[in-house]
């Protein structure tokens, strides 16, 4: 019994010495350590994950008499000034729900009280509300840092399609549609990510908008930067949202893809060492075109550096690259 209880040591001891010789003495002998890839095509996809703060040019109405609600615009809706909107019939004297005390708090005096439904102006119809709508504007959006903007919730945001309503509840909204804008904070570190002028596609959970930087500031508040974009296409739900997770994808191209971990320099002039015909990694001059931290996009079989007009020969697809560059 005592030897049968030792073979299974006896064999796990004998099986870890393998391993231990297959792992580190034969790389050591052969230099199989070297550590290296076949470069490949793929995509690079440059993106920030942040929050979206919605600002638009936008007014809330409210009832000025109690009853059943009657709505002839469906949220959404693109309208004319003069629109009726809907409709209160009966008779209520019925105090304004609760769940509309915090959005007429934050309204105060802004709201425009009606009796007729009518819209002021033309824009889309919405039965969202949180009582930001005068508040948060587009002449007050660059008075906030992230220490303002982080407070905003999407559960602030209630809905207004009641079945009957108080005097006084807020009933409908009407947004302006030429223009609105998203406020976004990211790291200082991609910072030159965002140039004012230039194109940000911002991802939501469901559909996707082009944008352009507004503008982007330091933030005083945290060690953040707000961009603030600006984007005349429409998002079905961009007069219901006030903050909801977004994408930032400020490059998204194909490419031979480098890690950075292979990109060193020599002379002043980036590159990675390749393996040639006689199995020795040599040094071969790159041109970065976008980079995500991790990995490179760079230039395939040649480039030209514009400040010496010079014409240099580079990486193709399936060289073997080291690894690490160090």
């Amino acid at each position: 019994m005592g030897k049968q209880k030792k073979k299974p040591i006896i064999l796990l001891v004998t099986a870890l010495i393998v391993l231990y010789v297959i792992i580190y003495i034969i790389p050591t002998v052969t230099g199989a350590l070297v550590s290296s890839y076949t470069i490949e095509y793929g995509e690079m996809k440059v993106a920030d994950e942040t929050t979206a703060y919605i600002v638009r040019d936008e007014q809330v109405y409210t009832s000025k008499t109690g009853g059943k609600a009657n709505r002839y615009i469906e949220e959404g809706t693109l309208v004319r000034k003069g629109t009726t909107v809907m409709e209160v019939t009966g008779d209520s004297e019925a105090e304004p729900g609760s769940e509309y005390q915090d959005v007429l708090t934050r309204l105060g005096d802004s709201a425009v009280s009606t009796d007729s439904f009518t819209t002021k102006k033309v824009g889309i119809v919405s039965y969202y509300a949180d009582g930001y709508e005068s508040k948060l504007t587009p002449e007050t959006m660059e008075n906030g840092g992230y220490s303002y903007y982080s407070k905003l919730s999407q559960d602030a945001v209630v809905s207004l399609e009641q079945s009957s309503v108080a005097a006084g509840d807020p009933v409908f909204k009407v947004v302006d549609r030429t223009q609105w804008y998203i406020v976004c904070f990211v790291d200082k570190e991609h910072r030159q990510r965002y140039e004012v002028g230039n194109t940000v596609t911002v991802e939501f959970e469901d559909d996707f908008v082009e944008t352009e930087v507004y503008s982007v500031t330091a933030d005083k508040d945290e060690d953040k930067v707000r961009v603030i974009l600006a984007t005349y296409n429409y998002y079905d739900k961009y007069t219901q949202m006030r903050a909801c997770p977004v994408s930032l994808v400020t490059y998204d191209e194909r490419g031979l893809i480098v890690e950075n971990s292979s990109i060193g320099e020599k002379d002043g002039q980036q590159g990675v060492y390749v393996k040639n015909k006689n199995k020795d990694f040599v040094f071969v001059p790159i041109k970065v075109y976008a980079t995500d931290g991790t990995r490179s996009l760079v230039a395939d079989e040649f480039f030209d550096d514009a400040e010496t007009g010079e014409r240099y020969e580079t990486v193709e697809i399936y060289d073997e690259v080291l690894k690490d560059a160090e």
